[in-house]
């Protein structure tokens, strides 16, 4: 009989200790599904002078002609840009990484985000791979159609709720160019407005973080760089995070923002992205506003705006903080990369997530634990030879 373990998310942990996160890397994916390490063709620049607002910007427009290359990806889900990333790093270093968890900042958001969303907007259905004293996260892309119908145009729902996830992307592509402004020429920063609105390329940051003893490596997309890039070091400082939303206008509007601007810290501050930058939208789909936060000012903001949320950031970190420490007591972690991998299955249910080993009878034992459907071949004969070394 496999493992098999429940955490309620009532409980919490008592640890608030968190390591300062740190860039270990980077890499862009492109609407081709290639996976460029070390390059940062796909990182965009923020650029919106204040004099752009009064121009009225439709964000409604180009809707028809959105191109969702990322729809009809073979593995959306893939960990292979961060495996090549942190194998990338390894050999510059001759040495592995020291680690525990190995996964995406959204899949840790959600983790932490069950404990106080609605489960509507956080369907936990990943596999864990353990694998060379590691743990190795993926989410089941079944999942990942469920719950992003909603935020991702062209995926069956209504044409109005195509249109407000659109935005979204459209106010990354209005308030963003492809190079820094002093290498942009101006007729490019003029027809921004007319640009092709896509969703498949993408730029991640690699950081090392963690909370109470648990090591953890995160990928994280990236929206922008605010300020300025330097190469060569760590630039989680000068990164920025984009969010689009409606209009403030009554007491309702300002709980529902509170909701949102609470997600959004979740994900800023999981990596160490300081800044976040709100597009305001009225009825008409028209950028009204742009309001920027501070990441570490947020959860002050929310404390003195809403008793009722006062404490959710602290309580987020309290959860974080023993859901990964219950993840590293449940599951065995053999050091020797030769060593049986071993997989399991970790899903949300009512008011718990359940961890449950995967047995060699299961479907997906052989894809997970022989094949490539999280840890690549190229990956594993790394760590063997860098065991050897």
């Amino acid at each position: 009989m496999g493992i098999s373990a429940n955490l309620f998310i009532k409980q919490r942990g008592s640890t608030t200790a968190l390591k300062q996160p740190k860039e270990l890397g980077f890499y862009s994916r492109n609407k081709d599904e290639e996976y460029l390490v070390s390059d940062d063709t796909n990182l965009n620049y923020y650029y919106l002078p204040d004099a752009e607002l009064d121009r009225k910007l439709d964000l409604s427009a180009g809707f028809q002609k959105f191109k969702d290359y990322y729809k009809d990806f073979e593995d959306r889900c893939s960990l292979r840009g961060l495996l090549e990333t942190i194998e990338s790093s390894e050999r510059h270093k001759g040495k592995k990484i020291n680690a525990d968890i190995i996964t995406f900042r959204g899949i840790a958001r959600k983790l932490i985000s069950c404990a106080f969303d609605s489960p509507a907007f956080n369907a936990v259905n990943l596999r864990i791979i353990s694998f060379n004293g590691q743990l190795f996260i993926k989410e089941v892309p079944d999942v990942i159609d469920a719950t992003t119908a909603a935020s991702t145009p062209g995926t069956g729902h209504s044409n109005d709720q195509d249109l407000n996830a659109f935005t979204g992307y459209k106010f990354e592509t209005l308030v963003t160019l492809s190079n820094p402004l002093q290498y942009t020429p101006r007729e490019v920063i003029e027809k921004r407005t007319k640009r092709i609105v896509s969703h498949g390329d993408e730029y991640i940051s690699v950081v090392r973080t963690g909370v109470g003893n648990c090591k953890l490596i995160l990928g994280a997309e990236v929206d922008c760089v605010f300020d300025f890039k330097e190469n060569g070091k760590d630039n989680l400082k000068h990164y920025a995070e984009l969010k689009c939303t409606q209009q403030v206008m009554n007491i309702s509007d300002t709980h529902k923002f509170e909701r949102k601007l609470f997600r959004t810290w979740l994900q800023c501050f999981l990596v160490g992205i300081p800044r976040i930058i709100y597009g305001f939208k009225d009825d008409q789909y028209v950028l009204k506003t742009v309001e920027e936060f501070s990441t570490e000012e947020v959860p002050v903001l929310l404390k003195n705006n809403n008793p009722q949320m006062g404490s959710s950031c602290l309580e987020a970190i309290k959860w974080y903080g023993l859901l990964t420490e219950w993840l590293l007591k449940m599951i065995p972690r053999d050091e020797d990369p030769h060593a049986q991998v071993r997989a399991f299955k970790l899903i949300f249910e009512n008011n718990h997530l359940r961890l449950s080993e995967i047995e060699e009878n299961d479907d997906e034992y052989s894809g997970l634990v022989n094949e490539e459907n999280i840890l690549t071949n190229g990956f594993r004969e790394w760590r063997k030879s860098l065991k050897k070394k």
